[in-house]
């Protein structure tokens, strides 16, 4: 039997109204992916098809979170993975499995002032992938985007130009992940060349680039451990919208 508490949504829009208007349901999902919603106390939920299957969202409330969770993968039971609310995560009631912690982060802001490294970066081409390979290969081996990767439809790089090599020593890449959203993701600097701002600069000009061009926000997910890539953001004016755990359903094994 449902929980008297939890409320069936109709449509995104509701979505986004009974989730007080939440930065990540406004900028990370959209209409054309709605599926399932509900909110329960303060939290809302939603069902969306993701690269390992079905995945159950929820935010808001963390125990509010965590007991929508739990009705929620009673009704989906396809359910592959959950992505929670940090603090929703001690009261979902559902065996679970492996599976990361990660921060999303948002801004509506162009960098100030530009940084004098963004002249440096350009938008790559089909040309650069065997590059892109290479690059993400020994700089981020959890990257959420490979170089062939459809979804993108923008990559933006650093060359070392300066060794006359044309190396790819930076790079990173967007997406539309909701309507007039620009998504970066797989933001990676090589490793022989960390700790000259490169990572900032692409970030930078390809934050620029999105607001610049008409995008209402542009975001941005960071495994939680990753403390420098954090400062880095924050210095750039994203800030936390909110911090997540991502984690696998574990189905009991037909007998």
């Amino acid at each position: 039997m449902l929980s008297p508490t939890l409320v069936e949504l109709p449509d995104h829009a509701a979505l986004v109204a009974r989730s007080a208007g939440h930065p990540f349901v406004r900028w990370h999902h959209s209409a054309a992916t709605f599926e399932r919603a509900w909110v329960l106390g303060g939290a809302a939920g939603w069902t969306v098809n993701g690269r390992y299957g079905p995945v159950l969202v929820a935010v808001g409330d963390g125990a509010d979170a965590g007991l929508l969770t739990t009705a929620a993968l009673s009704l989906v039971p396809a359910v592959a993975r959950i992505v929670v609310a940090v603090d929703a995560l001690p009261h979902v009631d559902a065996p679970l499995g492996e599976g990361d912690d990660w921060d999303w982060f948002w801004t509506t802001s162009v960098p100030t002032p530009p940084r004098p490294g963004e002249a440096a970066v350009v938008r790559l081409g089909p040309g650069d992938q065997n590059d892109l390979v290479e690059l993400l290969h020994v700089s981020s081996p959890r990257t959420s985007a490979r170089a062939d990767d459809a979804s993108v439809r923008t990559w933006f790089g650093v060359r070392d130009e300066a060794a006359g090599s044309g190396r790819l020593v930076a790079c990173a890449a967007e997406h539309e992940e909701s309507p007039g959203v620009w998504h970066l993701r797989a933001i990676a600097t090589h490793p022989s060349f960390r700790g000259r701002g490169l990572g900032a600069d692409v970030t930078a000009a390809a934050t620029r680039a999105g607001l610049t061009s008409g995008a209402t926000s542009v975001t941005l997910g960071m495994y939680a451990d990753n403390h420098v890539a954090r400062r880095m953001y924050e210095r750039l004016g994203f800030r936390v919208g909110q911090s997540f755990a991502t984690r696998a359903v574990a189905r009991p094994t037909p007998s």
